[in-house]
């Protein structure tokens, strides 16, 4: 069974390569498109151009979590206008692989999209808006997926749509209404319910009852309400209120990565998703949900770069320990360490940045230089110069070059994406970068920026931090030497914030200052904008990044909360058109 061009022509809604092209599909202003890296401009939080100055982020202290409740009240926002444009957004391919999962009784399997191009990468992310376009190779693999799909509800059209007691055609309605909500995420229109109808009485005319289910689920797979997010709402104007079909989506896919489940569906039945009081509930009971472990997992990987770690190259001859298996259990890590902050820890911003512990296995003991954990990924006490995610291996290799620690790239993700930390474009016609010949250490190598104006005007700002994590190589395996001459970890924050700005003698003296800050509160809050919301952030979002901090800090620093902040925003519901 295949889907046929004249009979697709049935269906209006149905999807074609054509309807792919929509590209990004919103009304938003240009995305970045720098794959790979921040722009050198960063956008900010609030209207005078400072992301670390938004508003009401809260004050220096802060709490290292527990094991207690950490979920507190919601703090009130002020009222707001739409939260951003109208928007149609593409399912990225991990929400596209839950969201066929979820569908019902098609057990769809965990390897649907496992021959998928890679979503591209801009602001760090792989779900914004601009990146999600469609060209036609993405087109291809909707539909070599859809198609098989089709076929296998088609094998097993008995079990996904039982039909006794009762005619091919009325089985086929009833289908076609149950899992077409499923598939659209809201229930069909009667309008679209017949155009399925007919689609399907043609195929079982054609071929049987299994061709006439399996034709349904090829289709819909391929239709834009499956494969799109919408955030449209109803009516025109310069203010839209979204459905409370698109609402429940929004909620699910920003804690999840899925589609809503029946209770979220009875919810937005209800109509309690236009109170706040209903979208925070939804977004707390989701929140508990294990599947939302993993996907917030995601956000603080993706934040902080460390997705990257699994695809990170290194100089063999250089650094003989690293293989395939130490790049498996870095990454491993990393991903243990974040599970069990949110599970055990209450999601604690401090702990994420200041935990003297780590789950490891053997391999991962070794490298720090540790006794091996009685059993595999135990958490155990680390070294004193290992504090919290940005000292582990993880982290550090996936910021340096493969023959090189390289302070300039962590000194630049520090900067941007720890810090929020803006920067002016470099220079244009920068010439080759020469480091001297006697230099023995990388300090020594970089020297050299700080005497040329050309390249201090950017790298006075990133080389310091980079430098103060010199005692980690390139495979994030602790040193005190370089080439026979001691490592010198003298760091500096520069031009971010008053709070946090000065020298530092060690990692772990940024790390504990940073941690407390209300500039990591405001710029995680940015973040998780960007990252649930799928776009940059404009001077309008200041308020409600600030508000997002405030909630972080009533609920302990428990970043899952910073979610919380945004449903329970008065703007959360609304979209303009203008």
């Amino acid at each position: 069974m295949s889907l046929n061009r004249s009979r697709l022509r049935a269906v209006p809604l149905a999807f074609s390569a054509a309807a792919y092209c929509v590209t990004g599909c919103t009304t938003e202003g240009g995305g970045r498109d720098g794959r790979g890296s921040e722009p050198a401009n960063q956008a900010s939080g609030n209207a005078n151009g400072n992301p670390n100055t938004v508003p009401g982020a809260g004050g220096t202290g802060g709490s290292t979590g527990g094991n207690g409740n950490t979920g507190g009240s919601p703090v009130s926002l002020p009222p707001s206008g739409p939260l951003g444009p109208i928007a149609v957004r593409r399912l990225s391919t991990p929400e596209y692989q839950r969201s066929v999962e979820a569908l019902p009784n098609l057990n769809a399997g965990a390897s649907v999209t496992s021959g998928f191009l890679s979503d591209d990468e801009v602001l760090g992310y792989h779900n914004m808006t601009s990146a999600l376009r469609v060209p036609l190779a993405v087109a291809e693999q909707y539909a070599v997926a859809a198609k098989q799909l089709g076929q296998k509800a088609m094998a097993e059209a008995q079990t996904l749509a039982p039909c006794s007691g009762a005619s091919d055609a009325q089985c086929g309605e009833a289908f076609i209404r149950s899992f077409g909500q499923s598939a659209y995420r809201r229930p069909l229109a009667e309008s679209e319910v017949a155009s399925y109808v007919q689609l399907f009485s043609a195929e079982v005319t054609r071929t049987s009852y299994a061709g006439g289910i399996g034709l349904v689920v090829e289709t819909m797979l391929q239709s834009p309400y499956f494969l799109y997010k919408t955030e449209v709402g109803a009516g025109t104007g310069p203010s839209r209120e979204l459905t409370p079909h698109e609402i429940a989506s929004q909620i699910s896919y920003a804690i999840a990565g899925e589609p809503p489940d029946e209770q979220l569906y009875a919810a937005a039945a209800s109509g309690s998703l236009a109170t706040t009081a209903g979208r925070v509930a939804e977004a707390r009971r989701f929140l508990a949900r294990p599947n939302s472990t993993a996907w917030i997992r995601g956000f603080v990987l993706d934040w902080l770069g460390i997705s990257n770690a699994a695809k990170a190259v290194k100089d063999g001859a250089l650094f003989p320990s690293f293989s395939t298996g130490l790049q498996a259990s870095m990454v491993e890590e990393s991903h243990r360490f974040v599970d069990t902050l949110l599970t055990e820890h209450n999601g604690s911003l401090s702990t994420l940045f200041t935990a003297n512990w780590s789950p490891l296995d053997s391999v991962m003991a070794s490298h720090y230089g540790v006794p091996a954990p009685g059993s595999a990924w135990t958490s155990v006490t680390m070294p004193p110069a290992r504090l919290g995610i940005l000292s582990q291996a993880a982290f550090l290799s996936a910021h340096s070059k493969p023959d090189s620690s390289y302070p300039i790239g962590r000194g630049k993700t520090l900067r941007m994406r720890v810090l929020c930390a803006p920067m002016a474009p470099p220079p244009p016609n920068i010439p080759p970068f020469n480091p001297p010949p006697e230099a023995t250490t990388t300090r020594e190598k970089l020297a050299a920026h700080s005497t040329n104006p050309t390249c201090n005007s950017c790298h006075r700002l990133i080389d310091p931090l980079g430098l103060g994590f010199e005692n980690f190589d390139a495979v994030g395996a602790y040193r005190d030497s370089e080439n026979g001459s001691p490592v010198d970890t003298q760091g500096a924050i520069v031009d971010v914030a008053p709070e946090v700005d000065g020298p530092f003698a060690t990692p772990a003296e940024f790390i504990n200052r940073v941690a407390q800050s209300q500039v990591l509160r405001s710029c995680i809050s940015r973040e998780m904008l960007r990252w649930s919301l799928g776009r940059e952030e404009t001077a309008a979002d200041g308020a409600l990044i600030s508000a997002m901090g405030n909630q972080l800090m009533a609920a302990n620093l428990d970043i899952r909360e910073l979610i919380v902040g945004l449903v329970q925003a008065e703007s959360y519901p609304f979209r303009s058109d203008m």
